[in-house]
């Protein structure tokens, strides 16, 4: 197919190297070029990509949809709320061999108290959910039930008594607080019926989560063991899955079903690590809450810190 003379050609060359106000001030130049053309189909599709140029709006937007906004804006407020702040960590996937990301890994600034260290250790991963999230079936504990779902790294010196059980555990485990075993979202099929699913997306992500607490878990713990106990440490490594909003709690109450808007919550997630079956608390918490949430983090973070320093 041929265009004519060759100056037909040049108002394409200007609106393809030009910027968008140059763009703009040439699409009275892009009509004319309509006209040299004898294939209308092909300058019609170059009149439609102009159109489709992004405002600044336009941007803003698509970036806050996806999530990628809501990342950045929870790394500065965690640094600004005084913690190290990690993001966007790789590893790789070991049963793909692919990479992975941990959206945020966090821990607080804080001076630790004269011959004692304590620490929780934050996993993040961020969920822009567009559907509400409900956690149901209430666990009812047993002799199965797995010990070790919190993550706590604990090294005492020689010639100390300490109580384990009475730091991070005690907290975490008796407070009258409910702890689930499923959970669900929503989906929207193309015919717009709502359904109750476990989306892949967020099961991989709670997966990840859990996977790479555990292998930071393990790995510190092995550490440890090689180096000298003369250190008094307790360290909790906490998974938590922030979420925008909506999150909700499903109990059985006389035989009937109640819904309950909660700010947050807590999920006992099954996973393998290397083979084996692991289990894990993930807390689950809403963006409003969070400040909330840490806030009583290190309220409990300095309660063992004063606890193991009776014992000191």
């Amino acid at each position: 197919m041929r265009l004519g003379n060759n100056n037909a050609y040049l108002p394409l060359r200007v609106l393809c190297n030009a910027d968008r106000t140059q763009i703009i001030e040439n699409l009275s130049s892009a009509r004319t070029f309509l006209l040299h053309c004898r294939n209308g189909q092909i300058c019609e599709a170059v009149m439609r990509n102009l159109v489709k140029i992004m405002t600044e709006n336009d941007i803003l937007e698509a970036i806050s949809k996806s999530g990628y906004l809501f990342e950045s804006e929870i790394a500065k407020f965690m640094s600004d709320f005084g913690y190290f702040v990690e993001s966007n960590t790789v590893y790789k996937d070991p049963l793909t061999g692919k990479n992975r990301e941990i959206d945020l890994i966090a821990e607080s600034i804080k001076e630790n108290i004269l011959g004692v260290n304590t620490k929780i250790r934050y996993f993040f991963e961020l969920k822009n959910n567009d559907f509400p999230l409900v956690l149901l079936t209430e666990l009812q504990f047993n002799p199965n039930t797995p010990e070790e779902i919190f993550k706590e790294i604990i090294t005492v010196p020689n010639g100390i008594q300490y109580d384990m059980l009475s730091g991070f555990w005690e907290n975490l485990v008796h407070k009258n607080q409910p702890l689930f075993t499923q959970y669900c979202s929503f989906t929207k099929k193309n015919n717009n019926q709502i359904m109750a699913s476990h989306p892949e997306e967020l099961y991989s992500s709670l997966n990840k989560l859990s996977w790479y607490c555990e292998y930071e878990f393990v790995r510190t713990n092995k550490l440890f063991d090689r180096l000298s106990t003369v250190y008094f440490r307790h360290w909790l490594y906490l998974p938590v899955l922030l979420i925008k909003d909506d999150l909700y709690e499903l109990t059985i109450e006389n035989n009937e079903s109640k819904l309950n808007k909660v700010p947050f919550s807590r999920l006992l997630f099954n996973f393998h690590f290397k083979n084996k079956p692991r289990s894990t608390t993930i807390y689950v918490v809403t963006k409003p809450y969070l400040k909330d949430f840490l806030q009583d983090m290190n309220i409990l973070e300095h309660e063992v810190a004063r606890k193991m320093s009776k014992n000191n």
